[in-house]
């Protein structure tokens, strides 16, 4: 009898353990369950095996639960790893609208998205791949010309060196592309709100309050000061608001 308990609570937590899976949160999402659904995704999302997909999954599931907030989080983590995802973006606009917020982003130039996005697609990775395969292509280039220009033909001797300057200048894009898609992954200065929160002017849960701010605002931290942090609001307000009002895309 002992042993036979012994195994039903040592494969307690093995079951629970179990429904935490994307294919669960794929059933609750079926079923029309978008608590628990969140709840999984939510528990998945410390693993870090995410993608665009995940996030809108995940996104679409707080908004179905009634967390605003969350769900534009999920939707911008989203478009952090897929600039210009049509899925990702189109639901973002909807819940600002929805929630009455305005577009905290102006529209980007053509080029800087498509920037992003190459870098979205090519990845880090590949981006300083890419800069070293060219850089010692360029070098190798710029020797073999050194070392044989004189039995070189005419066209031959003119065209390596330019190519070899071509190549060491697209090396030096990839490397410019591999750091911004770095930044732009890591960056830890934007912020969602949320939950409800209050806008001060001073680090202080007495201080003045400068704003009532309802969850989903996208905010720029500009400082911490203890559990609380500095931030900046599109439309160039600034204040306090408390650390665990917010989360970092």
């Amino acid at each position: 009898m002992m042993i036979l308990l012994l195994l039903v609570a040592l494969s307690a937590p093995t079951a629970a353990q179990t429904d935490y899976t994307l294919r669960a949160a794929e059933a609750e999402l079926r079923e029309g369950d978008y608590g628990r659904a969140a709840e999984i995704l939510d528990s998945l999302e410390s693993t870090g095996v995410v993608s665009p997909e995940f996030y809108l999954a995940l996104g679409n599931a707080h908004y179905e639960s009634g967390r605003i907030g969350r769900a534009i989080l999920a939707y911008e983590r989203g478009l952090r790893l897929r600039p210009g995802n049509a899925d990702l973006a189109n639901n973002l606009r909807y819940v600002y609208s929805e929630a009455g917020i305005a577009t905290p982003e102006l529209p980007e130039a053509a080029i800087i998205r498509w920037w992003h996005m190459l870098g979205a697609w090519i990845g880090t990775t590949g981006a300083y791949v890419l800069a070293l395969v060219f850089w010692w292509l360029a070098v190798a280039g710029t020797v073999w010309w050194y070392l044989r220009r004189r039995e070189m033909e005419e066209k031959r001797r003119f065209a390596l060196l330019p190519t070899a300057l071509l190549l060491a200048l697209i090396g030096g894009g990839c490397f410019l592309l591999a750091e911004s898609r770095y930044a732009a992954i890591h960056a830890s200065t934007e912020a969602i709100l949320v939950t409800d929160a209050t806008l001060r002017v001073s680090p202080s849960s007495e201080g003045s309050v400068e704003a009532e701010l309802s969850q989903g605002h996208k905010l720029y931290i500009t400082d911490r000061v203890n559990q609380f942090v500095k931030v900046q609001l599109p439309d160039g307000r600034q204040g306090y608001v408390s650390l665990s009002d917010l989360e970092v895309i």
